[in-house]
């Protein structure tokens, strides 16, 4: 968790540092990009660490949709535990579980702030899935499994605040946080297991933009030339504001 902070950190100080050399007419007024009804198609990776109980475990993640105007995101995650993670419920003392977590969603996502390179945004999402629970009897010198069981149609909510960097115009990286709460089930130490908060590192593809750094890329350059007009602009605003008698 640290080392992803201290990477985002690091990116938006080079982000600031590399933004403060770059030079442009501020009195000129380029034009805003254009934004269509469907902006871009939405192609990414989420790798989450999460805990359950006192195992640390994770969870791998695809999701598929478009953007809408540049500021709104739909489509479907899918979600799965890359392995059974072990589930010791602090109560239960003679038997142990190692489970795995897959489920699906739909999803929204809002973006309140974006620069040519930044973004930070907001995304709900709604779901189900099934949890696949191996059960051990833990009264022995080794553990003895004990059966199998499929606990269906867990249903899912998640919340999360995210960070996204731009390396490419088409390629970028964030991490994010959030929670997940699970319902629908009758078991409440799985319950309380999947209940917990997450941090993710997400990997994103924007197809849209690596069209135009093929057909169109003069098109990227007028968004970079937009904002960093507008990002000088505010800058000088704010100075204007802060020497205002």
């Amino acid at each position: 968790m640290r080392s992803l902070l201290t990477i985002s950190i690091l990116l938006f100080s080079f982000s600031i540092a590399l933004s403060q050399t770059e030079g442009s007419d501020v009195s000129k007024v380029p034009e805003p990009p254009k934004a269509g009804f469907i902006s871009n198609v939405v192609f990414q990776f989420d790798n989450r660490n999460e805990r359950y109980y006192e195992t640390r475990g994770r969870m791998n993640g695809l999701k598929l949709g478009l953007e809408f105007k540049k500021r709104l995101r739909t489509g479907f995650g899918f979600y799965a535990n890359n392995d059974h993670f072990i589930i010791s419920e602090p109560k239960v003392a003679d038997r142990t579980r190692t489970a795995r977590f897959n489920y699906a969603t739909f999803f929204a996502e809002i973006v309140f702030y974006r620069s040519f390179r930044w973004e930070l945004s907001t995304a709900g999402a709604i779901g189900s899935g099934q949890i696949e629970v191996n059960n051990y009897a833990t009264n022995e010198m080794i553990p003895k499994p004990i059966g199998v069981e499929l606990f269906e149609d867990a249903k899912v909510r998640d919340i999360g605040l995210n960070a996204q960097f731009k390396i490419f115009p088409w390629l970028g990286i964030g991490t994010g946080v959030g929670y997940r709460h699970v319902n629908g089930i009758s078991d409440v130490g799985l319950l309380e297991a999947y209940r917990d908060p997450y941090l993710d590192f997400k990997l994103k593809f924007f197809l849209g933009y690596a069209v135009k750094s093929i057909f169109n890329p003069d098109d990227i350059e007028a968004e970079k030339e937009y904002y960093d007009w507008r990002r000088k602009k505010r800058h000088e605003a704010f100075k204007s504001w802060l020497n205002h008698d």
